[in-house]
């Protein structure tokens, strides 16, 4: 558990840190929902990271509306950069990450908060949420049957799959002693969890579902192999850079075996099929096509390759 011994003047409970880029289309929707949280002490941090678009006109639009909400302008240093510079200027005592076209629902901080005084002790908290492509329904995270208890991850656990993070809360100064986020890799905030976790981080869970993560094929996990190459690169890092026991470093294995056979299923059309089978895979797809494009997809697949595929 980390304490912060050395913040003597008390900011807000909550500093919801928004990183922005070219994000002028969804920005408002994300800084609206902020405003409507039912829990009132808060600040709202948002980073505009040299958007060439309107981004920075709506953020400060929104700053001289209501004191809460303060502005960082900086030249393009990505989403990493972007984090860093927010969460330096914050001044709350938890962080929570809410990226500028994801939806904090009306009792996120609420819930937290209330959570965080139950289960006191621990150092990330998070919860359940929904994947979200708006016009079209919702979909659990964790559906029923899965994540419906109040329980931890250890750092295997999250080397073999990294949480639901959206609208995560962390300690503040968690983000010290994790050296912050990491520039130049491809995931930024996967990459913070672990080391945060290899530095000692306590993790929490709730199972409400307390935010929307909007599906866009424009993200950058609609990338699929890019996405595969980051886990591997990621827990290498880990492993190179931390002293994992053996149960962590078996799991760095497991992991980067994982996303090699994915990488090479990509190239592959009974791999391809395979994958679109796996409940994390087809959300990826339904994230990129759509679900009714996703749907067509599959019933193609199935009319290729009939009941006769090989497994």
């Amino acid at each position: 558990m980390f304490v912060d011994r050395h913040q003597e003047v008390k900011g807000p409970r909550f500093s919801v840190v928004v990183p922005a880029y070219n994000a002028a289309s969804t920005l408002a929707e994300t800084l609206d929902a902020i405003l409507a949280q039912t829990f009132a002490d808060w600040e709202c941090v948002v980073v505009d990271d040299g958007s060439t678009d309107n981004t920075l006109r709506i953020a400060s639009g929104y700053a001289r509306s209501d004191p809460r909400i303060h502005v960082v302008h900086q030249d393009n240093q990505g989403t990493a950069g972007a984090y860093n510079a927010g969460i330096s200027s914050a001044t709350g005592e938890f962080v929570v990450i809410c990226s500028a076209d994801d939806i904090l629902l009306p009792e996120h901080l609420s819930r937290m908060s209330a959570f965080i005084d139950r289960e006191d002790g621990y150092d990330i908290y998070s919860s359940n949420g929904f994947f979200w492509r708006p016009g079209e329904s919702r979909e659990l995270c964790y559906p029923p049957g899965q994540g419906e208890k109040i329980h931890s991850l250890e750092l295997g656990d999250v080397i073999r799959q990294c949480f639901y993070s959206v609208g995560a809360v962390y300690k503040r100064v968690l983000f010290d002693a994790a050296g912050g986020y990491r520039l130049g890799v491809f995931g930024e905030d996967y990459d913070f969890w672990l080391r945060a976790m290899a530095s000692g981080a306590k993790h929490r869970y709730v199972p409400e579902p307390l935010s929307l993560h909007r599906l866009s094929s424009t993200q950058k996990s609609a990338q699929v192999e890019a996405f595969y190459r980051s886990d591997i690169s990621l827990v290498s890092d880990l492993r190179r850079d931390f002293p994992l026991s053996a149960a962590e470093s078996r799991a760095v294995d497991v992991r980067i075996h994982e996303r090699e056979r994915q990488i090479a299923d990509l190239y592959r059309p009974w791999g391809l099929y395979r994958n679109l089978l796996r409940p994390a895979a087809r959300r990826i797809v339904i994230g990129v096509l759509g679900r009714r494009r996703a749907r067509r997809l599959y019933c193609v697949l199935m009319s290729m390759i009939g009941r006769a595929a090989p497994t």
